[in-house]
């Protein structure tokens, strides 16, 4: 593609990208792009998986009312089958009706049970579900590097042609070799979903770090041939939440490069980086300004608060945090306001989640 070309398509809104469901964060990173590797981490415990998963069912249903084709790899390594459905089914009520009927009643945990009226929902609701599960082919037993590899060239193989070219090798034999892949159709999505990376099958008994660098390693390579885009999660150190690293005043504790666990060639390859913490589970009375363990201005988000920062962003600027209201109990995530600009109406849904659990 020429310059003037890709001017052409930016035109064309080739490039707008497949929403997140996060519109500040969106308008940093460009929502889901072709071609493109998002590494997200955290701690255990910080919400990882559900914020993937809040961005994936986004993007798939965006793409859905454009029409605009998307294929999925769900490599889910802690969470079952019959746990996942319940939470995206979770995640779809909350988002359609703004009603909370959490995973753990949609299975009947303990003495939890659907009342009538949530069992009409959930049986309205679950066809959808269904369907969207069936766009994303699920593997729930892990892989090593090598064979989840083949199988994204193999999936890609039928999606296009190989532009190859000749070349003579050291001995003077000829050969070819690709140089491009043509697909059969441009504006479709190719997506990895990777929770998390560090549980992958380990391969020629290679070490964690050695592991998760060959993952790369093959990430990187079918991201640039095939424009594959990649979510991956990965673990951060327990450091992050040192509380040696809270006592320095004036030191970033918000999540940093230097917080990724077991190998840091995932984060240099990485085209976005996103971190996300939970500010509460760090005794920590305010975080970008929201109050967290402290009772000002009438709320106290606690542990409905989450940071969510772009790290590094290849797309546009880093280093940009926002503060985000976590509703565990249906799987999503919004946007809070600056804090200077938190309305009644903000302040009084804020208290209703938090007193609500």
């Amino acid at each position: 593609m020429t310059f003037e070309e890709r001017i052409k398509e930016g035109l064309n809104g080739k490039f707008q990208g497949l929403s997140n469901g996060l519109k500040r964060i969106n308008s940093h990173i460009f929502g889901l792009q072709r071609s493109c590797y998002t590494l997200i981490g955290g701690l255990s415990g910080s919400a990882k998986t559900t914020l993937v998963d809040f961005m994936l069912l986004n993007a798939i249903q965006d793409a859905e009312s454009k029409n605009i084709p998307i294929n999925v790899f769900y490599y889910s390594y802690e969470i079952d089958e019959i746990s996942k459905k319940a939470n995206w089914l979770s995640m779809l009520i909350y988002l359609k009706y703004d009603r909370i009927i959490t995973p753990q009643k949609i299975k009947g945990m303990g003495d939890l049970r659907l009342t009538d009226d949530e069992l009409r929902m959930v049986q309205d609701e679950a066809p959808e579900m269904e369907k969207i599960f069936a766009k994303i082919t699920w593997r729930w037993e892990t892989g090593n590097p090598t064979g989840l590899y083949k199988e994204w060239w193999t999936h890609m193989s039928s999606k296009g042609v190989f532009e190859k070219e000749p070349y003579a090798d050291e001995f003077g034999a000829n050969k070819e070799r690709i140089v491009k892949f043509i697909p059969n159709n441009s504006d479709e999505y190719n997506v990895v979903v990777m929770d998390h990376a560090a549980l992958m099958a380990s391969e020629r008994n290679f070490t964690l770090k050695e592991n998760l660098d060959k993952f790369s390693e093959y990430i990187v390579k079918c991201r640039n041939l095939f424009s594959m885009s990649f979510f991956i999660l990965q673990q951060f150190n327990d450091g992050l939440n040192s509380i040696d690293r809270q006592k320095f005043k004036g030191v970033d504790i918000s999540p940093q490069q230097n917080d990724f666990k077991d190998s840091r060639n995932l984060y240099v390859d990485a085209d976005i980086v996103l971190g996300i913490m939970n500010a509460y589970k760090m005794d920590m009375e305010t975080c970008l300004r929201y109050n967290i363990n402290v009772d000002r201005a009438n709320y106290n988000l606690k542990d409905r608060f989450r940071m969510l920062k772009v790290i590094k962003n290849r797309m546009g600027r880093d280093n940009i945090a926002v503060g985000l209201l976590f509703i565990p109990e249906g799987g999503s995530f919004e946007e809070l306001p600056q804090p200077e600009l938190m309305t009644k109406e903000d302040i009084e849904r804020v208290n209703r989640l938090t007193n609500n659990r």
